[in-house]
């Protein structure tokens, strides 16, 4: 028997589209499991469940139901975000995972205090509830005016929670907001992200690479921290230990262009030093080699011409 969570996510999409009840739940339980998002499939395969095999669901519709809302907010399907959250709150009205997504809905109508004003009820009720906490920040910061239309996963989730919002702090509102709400969230990692990345928006790399470190410390081994950890410390002039953590991520993949390129701009053209020259020498020799294998273009050209 095939083991369906080896299974390729696009395979049982393909199976998914073909229709049928099984096939269009077992894709969109794996994509709950695998915690992945893709809300144009979702509204697709979802529908289809709700409107052709709604009786043969059992359990499972209510699920399809929360993930067909959620995707609806992704893609501003109105109508369908109604029905599912129509036929949610008809069966568990006094549930706050059910209120948590009014709640969303408020924020994805930009209706930011009216979601407050739910996940305060929520709070309440249960004031340990870090996933609504999570969701009055997010209201927060769109009442600041620092959030912007995207969607993504965002913390310790339920398994089919996702976030209406991604937390784009671009004003120094949004810094603060975030900032001072921090301290609920002394272990989130991607709350210290979106911290550092908003520090970073308004130019305070230092405390941008302060704050990133907390991520990196809690996931050491992903190549996009460190090399986003090793790009704030060059931009704040710390160039021999950001040269060191774009060392770290070569040694993750010996060939990452980006941290490559990011270990040129940490290495003088006429560097002094053995070691740096060593290191600029390998990093050249590398792009090369890599440019060299592609096929001509004008991008192609203008990379070696910067290698020159």
């Amino acid at each position: 028997m095939t083991d369906v969570a080896a299974v390729p996510i696009s395979e049982l999409l393909h199976d998914a589209e073909k229709g049928g009840c099984q096939a269009g739940i077992t894709y969109l339980q794996q994509l709950r499991l695998r915690k992945m998002v893709d809300p144009h499939s979702v509204l697709c395969i979802g529908s289809q469940l709700l409107t052709k095999y709604s009786g043969k669901l059992g359990d499972e519709k209510w699920p399809v139901l929360e993930q067909v809302l959620l995707a609806s907010l992704q893609a501003g399907a109105d109508d369908w975000s109604a029905y599912c959250l129509k036929s949610l709150k008809k069966r568990f009205p006094k549930s706050h995972r059910v209120q948590r997504l009014v709640g969303q809905c408020n924020e994805a109508r930009g209706d930011y205090d009216a979601a407050e004003e739910v996940y305060e009820g929520i709070m309440e009720e249960a004031s340990d509830d870090m996933v609504t906490e999570k969701r009055k920040l997010a209201a927060k910061l769109g009442e600041a005016g620092v959030v912007g239309s995207h969607t993504t996963p965002f913390g310790n989730r339920p398994t089919y929670h996702m976030v209406v919002v991604l937390l784009q702090s671009t004003t120094a509102a949004g810094v603060e907001a975030l900032s001072s709400d921090i301290a609920n969230f002394q272990t989130d990692t991607e709350v210290w992200q979106q911290v550092a990345m908003a520090y970073a928006a308004q130019g305070q790399v230092q405390q941008a690479a302060y704050c990133f470190e907390e991520v990196l410390l809690a996931m050491p081994h992903s190549i996009y921290n460190i090399l986003t950890y090793a790009e704030l410390l060059a931009s704040a002039g710390q160039t021999d230990h950001a040269r060191k953590y774009y060392c770290l991520a070569l040694e993750h993949d010996e060939n990452h262009v980006r941290a490559l390129w990011g270990l040129l701009t940490t290495i003088p053209p006429n560097a002094d030093n053995k070691t740096e020259a060593k290191l600029r020498n390998l990093a050249v020799g590398r792009l090369r080699s890599i440019y060299n294998q592609q096929p001509a273009s004008s991008t192609k050209t203008a990379m070696l011409k910067l290698l020159a």
